[in-house]
């Protein structure tokens, strides 16, 4: 049985009306309406280069264990075919309107696994309001998770073998939070708590996507963990504005100079 850790509750602060729907505190619009109303965009970002080699990590730690994997740096992955994976994109717009089905199909946690002395999956998002953030020790050692959120409680969580804990986050970040484990200096992630499911982490193969966004204008928020916000020719700090139509919106491919990844 998972372990409830507590923590204080969090009251965020009054959110503006959305149009004519009157928003709760901190609380975006879920709107009912016809499919016309509600758009999807996809895309898919490419290292425009040789996929660079990913450096072999210390293991110094619960050798018995840890030592016996092949423990590399996950801060750049790129695919064979060039997909750059963990590129985290997401609204930045305030208040947009929710379509109603994301919340009736929505996992009610976000499990994050300490497996093969590493975190996977390296990168998540997380619904805060609605999702617990579950922590699973798949291990046969302890395990330590330890992050601290902008302006929300920080945990630091000993997970036993076997075990499992579960977390609730109280307030959106603006920016992904670094996970770091105390036992494993060289185990890293992030996660991205939002206050809308519309978040989400390029695959092995590069590509996104984020479901039933509301039509019309929206401001999308790109970030990468060797840079920080991606910003090309046309993405001033990592961000960009679309103007969706119903139905399907294609990014298209978004080809990333190698130089991108060095500013770290």
């Amino acid at each position: 049985m998972a372990t409830k850790i507590q923590r204080r509750e969090f009251i965020a602060g009054s959110a503006a009306a959305a149009g004519a729907m009157a928003l709760g505190l901190g609380t975006p619009a879920i709107l009912r309406g016809a499919d016309d109303a509600w758009a999807d965009l996809t895309g898919r970002f490419v290292y425009d280069g040789k996929a660079p080699e990913r450096k072999k990590l210390k293991v110094d730690k619960d050798l018995e264990c840890c030592g016996k994997f092949d423990i590399r740096d996950e801060t750049l992955l790129v695919g064979p075919d060039g997909g750059v994976q963990n590129i985290f994109v997401y609204v930045r717009s305030r208040n947009v309107a929710i379509h109603p089905d994301l919340e009736k199909t929505l996992p009610k946690r976000v499990t994050l696994d300490n497996r093969d002395c590493i975190f996977q999956p390296h990168c998540m998002t997380i619904w805060y309001a609605k999702q617990e953030f579950h922590i699973v020790n798949s291990d046969p050692v302890a395990q330590n998770v330890a992050f601290s959120p902008m302006g929300d409680v920080p945990a630091n969580v000993v997970i036993p073998v076997g075990k499992d804990a579960t977390w609730k986050f109280g307030r959106k970040q603006m920016l992904p939070v670094p996970i770091a484990c105390n036992y494993h200096p060289w185990e890293s992630g992030y996660v991205l708590p939002r206050e809308d499911p519309y978040a989400t982490v390029s695959t092995k193969d590069g590509t996104f996507r984020l479901a039933k966004l509301p039509a019309g204008k929206i401001e999308f928020q790109v970030w990468h963990e060797r840079v920080g916000y991606l910003e090309t020719a046309e993405w001033a700090k990592g961000r960009f504005q679309l103007t969706l139509k119903p139905g399907a919106n294609d990014l298209g491919v978004v080809k990333l100079a190698p130089a991108l990844f060095e500013k770290r």
